[in-house]
């Protein structure tokens, strides 16, 4: 995997026949993720973002603010309401893939996810067999700078880790340390 994080699009909005909406939650907004269009990255949030949410809600653009969705926005039988991104201090994402393995991907909201929305996030993903790759943005001076990527995943996950290696991935088996994933 990249030192990169992967632009992902970002911006509140509430999926079709949703039961949630973001309500006043604009960590996506908040420069958490990355995309290139929006200028968002660590440490710098969108311009539009203002006191009461998106200044240009009504005339966002597709991508990537309708388009984006968290999972605590699109599962709300799965991800509880403490997990909402401004609350938990991270952002989930379910829809990705990591060579063909269904993964949880989680941005903070700062520096590092908090280690209780990491622990919820990895007992949920157990049972599932999915793989948790979290964040941290380490801080240089005023700013961040750089990303690393971190993962937890069943052993055969961690086995694959060691087939695709590459300078940014520091991933483990949930099976280590005595939290047995298998």
């Amino acid at each position: 995997m990249s030192d990169r994080i992967e632009a992902v699009e970002v911006a509140p909005s509430e999926p079709e026949g949703s039961a949630r909406s973001c309500g006043g939650c604009t960590v996506c907004c908040e420069g958490w993720l990355t995309d290139q269009s929006m200028k968002l990255f660590p440490g710098s949030g969108c311009q539009h973002i203002c006191a009461e949410g998106c200044g240009i809600y009504e005339s966002r653009p597709e991508i990537p603010c309708r388009s984006f969705k968290c999972a605590w926005l699109t599962e709300p039988e799965e991800f509880p309401d403490a997990m909402r991104p401004d609350r938990s201090g991270v952002i989930p994402i379910k829809d990705r893939n990591w060579y063909g393995w269904k993964v949880i991907r989680a941005f903070p909201r700062g520096s590092e996810v908090p280690a209780e929305a990491l622990e919820w996030l990895v007992e949920y993903a157990k049972p599932k067999q999915m793989p948790v790759i979290f964040y941290k943005y380490p801080r240089s001076g005023e700013g961040y700078r750089g990303v690393t990527e971190q993962a937890l995943g069943p052993a055969a996950f961690a086995a694959e880790v060691k087939r695709r290696p590459s300078d940014a991935d520091t991933f483990t088996s949930f099976d280590t340390t005595s939290r047995t994933f298998n």
